[in-house]
């Protein structure tokens, strides 16, 4: 009887233990990420712009003193002593003293001025139309044939209408399908050299276009975007300040 009740006292500590272990193995395989080892890399005394608010508006979103790096990845970010408890012995820690640090922005291409243009409509009472003469023109083979097409076109349209020195000219340039074959080379050609041709800039705008406000650019931005090219319109106000685009006449290549 004794054997028998020291036999169940043995198989009882080994359950416990049994028990224990796989207890502890569990609560080791879930614990949670901030607690499997410490930061390699701490900074703190800093000012961190997180850019948690993604709406378009002047709010950084939160800026926090500490941030606390792993593995290339951002353990936590908070205050400097909640930050600091997280530290090992092989943890590196940074005093920042007062500094700011931004997040990586990755945009490979963007357009937030549409945005704040809308925005800046709104606050300061802007128009939504710029009141002048537009024309869309494909593009010469070479920048300078190209300029010589623009001073056509703008001499005609002297010639026809009376252009008021506050009206805008604006010229918008599309790809030609072979030298030009998109927009992205004809944005090239309108700000770097290619080959040996000259580029097309605010300078030699200015010499065809002396007495008003231009603008010249790649297509697809003022109010004629989808108006077929070589025809100039005349682009004026309703009463909410919102384009009424106007045919005009087409200009002879």
């Amino acid at each position: 009887m004794r054997s028998l009740r020291m036999l169940l006292a043995v198989v009882l500590v080994v359950t416990a233990n049994i028990t224990f272990i796989s207890q502890n193995l569990y609560a080791q395989a879930n614990v949670p990420d901030i607690l499997v080892d410490y930061p390699e890399l701490i900074v703190h005394n800093a000012k961190i712009i997180t850019v948690d608010d993604h709406d378009y508006n002047s709010n950084p979103g939160t800026i926090a003193q500490a941030m606390a790096v792993r593995d290339g990845k951002i353990l936590h970010i908070g205050n400097n002593n909640e930050v600091l408890a997280l530290r090992g012995s092989d943890t590196k820690v940074m005093d920042m003293k007062g500094k700011t640090i931004l997040p990586g922005f990755v945009n490979n291409h963007h357009h937030p001025q549409g945005s704040m243009e809308d925005i800046a409509r709104e606050m300061f009472k802007l128009p939504g139309a710029l009141v002048g003469y537009y024309i869309n023109l494909i593009v010469a083979p070479t920048p300078d044939e190209t300029l010589a097409k623009v001073a056509r076109a703008v001499g005609m349209l002297q010639e026809r209408a009376e252009v008021n020195p506050t009206d805008w000219i604006g010229i918008e340039l599309f790809p030609d399908g072979d030298k030009f074959p998109d927009l992205g080379s004809v944005s090239f050609m309108m700000s770097a050299p290619a080959e040996a041709d000259a580029p097309i800039g605010t300078n030699e705008l200015s010499e065809i276009i002396p007495q008003n406000p231009a603008v010249l650019m790649s297509g697809g931005g003022i109010h004629i975007s989808d108006k077929d090219p070589g025809v100039w319109y005349y682009v004026r106000q309703n009463d909410n300040g919102e384009p009424i685009v106007e045919e005009l006449f087409t200009f002879e290549f």
